[in-house]
């Protein structure tokens, strides 16, 4: 640790250390040998003050860089609060123009600067961000292209100022231009350490993002979790709730009117028996070997154009059907999705034979756009996204929001402290015809009028009741802020409420001001943006949050959420509920019997229109962490903790309607239970009186355990009856009375014994293995693991690596300890694609039955793409995975004969025995 001991020490902690903090200084030589420090902890575990001590420790002028302006100030004021005394307070800059010992200043401020701008114009455009509806977040950061020259000005002026310490507080939130010149700086620079602080690294982001991340911030050095805190108290007790919404009557008039257009093309293509004569008589049918490559180059849009044949009684020549290992009554049934690959397939395919069909090509797209159809200049038939965009913002989720802010404030009455966060303000809509700060705030103004105290608190718009006018203004006072920092007026033409407009320079301290209100009980429910109130804003006395955002990113839902979960010292029992909203609705009977011909097990990928925001919220629920309904309560993430079986809704209408109200009903008990929340907290925590197990956080992957069963070894079983008959035999023939004739027979019995057992002993020893699903999973996470090690994607010595294998309910659960973050990510990554569903996979793994398939069905897995990228490692890989579960037959699947395979993989997982999909879980174990 790089420590400049010829200087006092210019910040003093006058506090006390919570045990992790206390953890994490006390190994912090340790950490601090790469010159980088890394710390993931929940929001609410102190990671401002934490990275203040090592600032402290370090003794060296540093820069810190925060995302927002709100969470600057939260820096500047608690190192002057917490570390200083008065006096002291000029050793903070917030300019990087004139920085000082500590300078505190945003990413965006450090790109303004790069591109020759001042920090008010940066702020300026925070504003217009801020007000805009639909905000188009790439061109606002491609509109500042930073120049070289002033960005080696800046470096300048930081080395002048002997900058040595580089302190990056959420880098997670960088994109682009910001990353660019964060990026420039710190080559440039070259800090002698640097510190990186974060609730929510990007666990979602793809491989280049991740590691782009890592090189910046180092490898994670401490990880505090959110079970980790609320077990030591420092966060409260919580569970998330979703409350489901149908779509409003115009809305559903939309989508069915959209349903409607779909079936007419899809029935218009059928009843085209121009179009399908010119299809019957095509060349590929014949299956010659030139038409074998093109066929399998684009499978879906061949056998969609089988499946439009087949549903109108084409007879298919079996040579083509011989190439997919199937018969014309296996073909799928054609419908909005497979309408959809043959439209866009033929639009998009080269081939020749296809230009027989011009003018039906462009006439289709033609009558597709006429009946609204396109999007991105292609034919979307089952995922159109204005649809997806009038689920997310259906009207439905604002009789949701009063429906839970009766439920919240008849439960907590005046000690009620509900946050709204939605996406956008929606300043013009009088109406409350959209979903946004405005129409939420008017809808709850009307609904409960004075009995509830709502304040708006956005970035450009803040409105109180006119009765909490002078309490504003009071603390005006009392903070020396003078009246004439704040404009109050009307707004639009309500009378019962006032707006306050900030003066720039004021505005921070007004909504310091205002959360002051909240806390106090003068304002029952703040209705904002999540890009004010999302991230940094501290409000320690909410009980209650509504996510009425669409955001489905696992870093700023979670931050989001984090808002509630804060322990508050006025009310040490609090139990926080967070309320997610998603629409979710029943086809109509008409297009129910039209477009899935009431056959939903098998067309659920066709409901995602449907089921767009569940989809979303399922994204959300795997970064979050907290009781599960069922069973016994157990900590850990994933949306099946809050409610089962949800790939099974729409079996049928009835079904539908008993599982909604089944999930509404156990919904509002739990809400209405915050006693119940906080016993299943400590119970899942703690284990009951007298637990000594250490516990901690798990990342791993949970899978049906179908999805491995074809791995035990099945056939194993009759060879040991098998070898157990020989060795029975064997003994009895060696224990009867023998003759002059017999001794060669004895010792032939006796021989084959012995071999018997030796047999019988590694059969069982196999068996005892991998004869479980738990077994055999273990030995696929020692098969990867060990490949990884081999081509060198992992650095951590194996013999500290420990695998924890979990199973209950069918479900089973794998996951690793010891690994770096970096490390685990791929491991996951790795062990997912293995288990998931077969996709495009370079390789695939042939699993073969025993005795000709009388024991086991030939199976097929993916070879995992990180192992997989040449020929040598994928050999690694095979010799890893004889070695531990058995032979196999490793096949590349980018030649005809591999395609080949890979369809008739495909064709198996799409079966009766469909595999289901693997998730990324976290477990309390």
């Amino acid at each position: 640790m790089t420590t400049d001991m010829t200087q006092e020490k210019k910040l003093h902690f006058n506090g006390s250390w919570r045990s992790y903090q206390k953890r994490i200084l006390d190994q912090l030589e340790l950490h601090l040998r790469d010159k980088k420090l890394h710390v993931v902890a929940a929001p609410g575990a102190g990671k401002t003050t934490l990275g203040i001590e090592v600032i402290s420790r370090l003794n060296h002028p540093t820069m810190i860089l925060c995302p927002t302006n709100t969470i600057k100030n939260q820096w500047k004021e608690r190192i002057c609060s917490s570390f200083l005394e008065e006096k002291d307070y000029d050793l903070v800059s917030v300019n990087i123009f004139k920085p000082k010992f500590i300078t505190v200043i945003t990413y965006q401020a450090l790109l303004a600067a790069f591109c020759g701008c001042n920090e008010d114009e940066n702020i300026n455009l925070q504003d217009e961000f801020d007000e805009q509806e639909e905000p188009d977040t790439e061109s606002i950061k491609s509109s500042a292209r930073f120049k070289q020259e002033k960005a080696d000005v800046i470096i300048e002026i930081l080395k002048n100022a002997k900058i040595s310490i580089l302190c990056f507080d959420e880098a997670h939130h960088l994109r682009k231009e910001w990353w660019k010149a964060l990026n420039y700086l710190n080559d440039n620079l070259k800090p002698q350490q640097t510190l990186a602080l974060t609730a929510t690294p990007p666990y979602d982001a793809d491989h280049n993002e991740w590691k782009r991340y890592q090189d910046l911030c180092g490898e994670i050095d401490e990880i505090i979790s959110i079970p980790e805190l609320v077990a030591s108290g420092d966060l409260c007790p919580h569970q998330d709730l979703i409350c489901f919404s149908s779509l409003t009557e115009e809305e559903r008039k939309i989508l069915d009117k959209y349903d409607e257009n779909v079936i007419a093309l899809v029935e218009m293509m059928k009843n085209d028996d121009e179009f399908l004569n010119i299809l019957s008589k095509m060349q590929f049918f014949e299956a010659t070997d030139a038409d074998i490559e093109k066929i399998f180059e684009s499978p879906d849009l061949y056998v969609s154009i089988a499946s439009l044949l087949n549903s109108k009684g084409y007879v298919i020549p079996k040579s083509f059907m011989q190439l997919f290992d199937a018969k014309q009554r296996n073909l799928p049934r054609f419908d909005a999705q497979r309408a959809s690959m043959l439209l866009n397939g033929i639009l998009s395919t080269n081939n020749e034979e296809f230009s027989l069909i011009e003018s039906k090509r462009e006439h289709y797209y033609n009558v597709a756009k006429r009946l609204g159809l396109i999007y991105n200049k292609k034919i979307v038939l089952n995922e159109s996204e204005k649809i997806r965009r009038l689920l997310a913002k259906s009207l439905g989720k604002l009789d949701s929001i009063v429906d839970i802010v009766g439920l919240e404030h008849e439960q907590l009455k005046d000690d009620l402290r509900m946050v709204i966060l939605t996406d956008f303000i929606k300043i013009d809509d009088v109406a409350s015809t959209s979903l946004g700060v405005v129409p939420i705030w008017r809808k709850l103004k009307d609904n409960f009028h004075d009995n509830i105290s709502i304040g708006v608190l956005c970035g450009s718009l803040i409105l109180l009741p006119n009765n909490r006018k002078d309490r504003l203004l009071k603390l005006m006072t009392e903070n020396n802020i003078e009246s004439d920092a704040i404009a109050i007026g009307r707004f639009q033409d309500d009378t019962d409420y006032v707006r306050i407009t900030p003066r720039e320079s004021a505005r921070n301290h007004i909504v310091r001001l205002i959360t002051d209100m909240f806390n106090a009980g003068d304002l029952t429910i703040l209705i904002g943006t999540q890009a004010l109130l999302g991230e940094g804003w501290d409000a320690p006395s909410i009980n209650s949050l509504i996510l009425s955002s669409t955001v489905s990113s696992y870093m700023l839902s979670n931050q989001m959420r984090g808002r509630a979960i804060r322990i508050d010292q006025n009310h040490p029992d609090k139990v926080s509920n967070i309320w997610h909203l998603a629409t979710i609705d029943y086809p109509s009977k008409r297009t129910a019997e039209r477009l899935y011909a009431n056959d939903f097990q098998n067309v659920i990928d066709e409901m995602k229109l449907y089921t767009y925001d569940l989809n979303q919220l399922s994204t959300r629920f795997m970064g979050y962490e907290a009781p599960s309904y069922y069973d016994n309560h157990e900590i850990m993430s994933g949306i099946e903790r809050v409610m089962k079986n949800t790939d099974q809704l729409f079996i049928n209408e009835s079904y539908y309607k008993v599982s909604m109200k089944i999930i509404k009903d156990k919904t509002l008990a739990i809400a209405n239970n915050r006693e119940q929340t906080r016993k299943w907290w400590h119970d899942a925590l703690f284990l009951g009186y007298g637990n000594n197990k250490v516990m901690n956080l798990s990342q791993g992957v949970q899978v049906d355990k179908s999805a491995l069963a074809c791995l035990c070894y099945k056939g194993y079983k009759a060879m040991a009856i098998m070898a157990a008959m020989i060795i029975s035999y064997s003994y009895i023939k060696g224990a009867l009375p023998f003759n002059e004739n017999e001794e060669i027979m004895r010792f032939t019995s006796l021989l084959t014994l012995a071999i018997s057992v030796v047999i019988f002993g590694f059969i069982l020893f196999k068996y005892i293995k991998t004869g479980s699903v738990s077994g055999v999973m273990k030995q696929v996470a020692i098969v990867i693991l060990e490949s990884m090690a081999a081509q060198g994607l992992i650095k951590t010595s194996l013999n500290n690596v420990g695998i924890s294998v979990f199973e209950r309910l069918g479900q089973i659960y794998v996951s690793c300890a010891n690994l770096s973050s970096e490390e685990n990510k791929l491991f996951m990554q790795a062990m997912q694609e293995f288990l998931n569903p077969i996709d495009n996979p370079r390789f695939l793994l042939v699993k073969h039955g025993m005795f000709m398939n009388w024991f086991n069905q030939t199976d097929y897995f993916s070879v995992p793409s990180i192992l997989s990228s040449n020929k040598k490692d994928v050999k690694i890989f095979e010799q890893i995975w004889n070695k531990y579960i058995g032979g196999c037959e490793i096949v590349y699947t980018r030649n005809l004969n591999g395609r080949k395979l890979l369809l008739k993989a495909r064709k198996y997982a799409s079966s009766s025995m469909k595999r289901m999909f693997s998730k990324r879980l976290s477990k309390w174990q």
